[in-house]
């Protein structure tokens, strides 16, 4: 970890512009209070047990983009609640904090955690249905949620081979889960980029070398030296096939905590 308090020192690279960036960034950064948190999930939850009565006659629902993805569609599950790993990060989380202010949102949020908890076949299912409709140059799992288990990561491979033309991206504190599936003699397609994603203060294991991804704070980092910095423009990076879509074993990316 990489701590400054006069000037920024981040992942081996120091600047004044960096310093200010972070700065002005971490004016738009805040963390949930108890209550609020309490709230968020509540309706969650709520949502939840709702799209389970009707799961039956729903479908998965995938966002063709927003403003910060740009034009890439996702599938998400509920932050916090289909996170397996989030503990020190759950209060923070920018799904939670920032989109679960949106009714739809959580509604979405709650038909695609649902169907996949009641049905998981069909969940991936027409997951795939989509791509072969859509024939997306990219697709990104989880704004929220995060890979289940080791069938899930299975799947999402599956998925992957199958559409070879599509670039799948992927952010996950689920270490283990990925790390036993290389252990077993799995392999990840080369169009599925997954990307682990570390926290100031939480464990990675890392041993099979994961692409990974860190949040620069302006008093610290868990960015390892030679990290790349995020330019805040998937669309860009997906077009010039750079950065997270493009970075390899052992390398790192830092992103402003936002």
């Amino acid at each position: 970890m990489v701590q400054s308090r006069s000037v920024v020192r981040h992942a081996g690279f120091c600047s004044q512009s960096l310093t200010n960036q972070i700065r002005i960034m971490s004016r738009n950064y805040w963390t949930l209070g108890k209550e609020g948190m309490k709230t968020r999930l509540s309706k969650a939850q709520a949502a939840y047990e709702n799209a389970v009565e009707n799961v039956s006659d729903l479908h998965v629902k995938i966002s063709d983009g927003n403003n910060k993805l740009g034009a890439i569609p996702s599938v998400s599950l509920i932050p916090v609640m289909d996170c397996g790993n989030c503990a020190i990060c759950a209060k923070s989380c920018y799904d939670l904090r920032n989109d679960f202010i949106y009714k739809e949102v959580i509604k979405t949020r709650a038909i695609n955690s649902a169907i996949y908890h009641e049905d998981p076949e069909r969940f991936f299912k027409e997951i795939d249905g989509y791509l072969d409709y859509r024939f997306p140059r990219a697709f990104r799992f989880h704004i929220g949620g995060d890979i289940q288990d080791k069938w899930y990561l299975d799947k999402m491979c599956e998925i992957a081979r199958k559409h070879k033309d599509t670039k799948f991206l992927a952010f996950t504190k689920m270490f283990d889960v990925c790390n036993e599936y290389l252990d077993e003699g799995n392999v990840i397609p080369e169009n599925m980029h997954i990307l682990f994603s570390g926290w100031l203060g939480l464990k990675m294991d890392n041993r099979h070398g994961f692409p990974e991804a860190h949040p620069i704070f302006e008093s610290g980092t868990s960015a390892p030296e030679g990290t790349l910095l995020c330019t805040g423009n998937c669309t860009e990076c997906l077009k010039e096939d750079r950065l997270c879509w493009s970075i390899g074993k052992g390398q790192a990316i830092g992103f402003l905590a936002h």
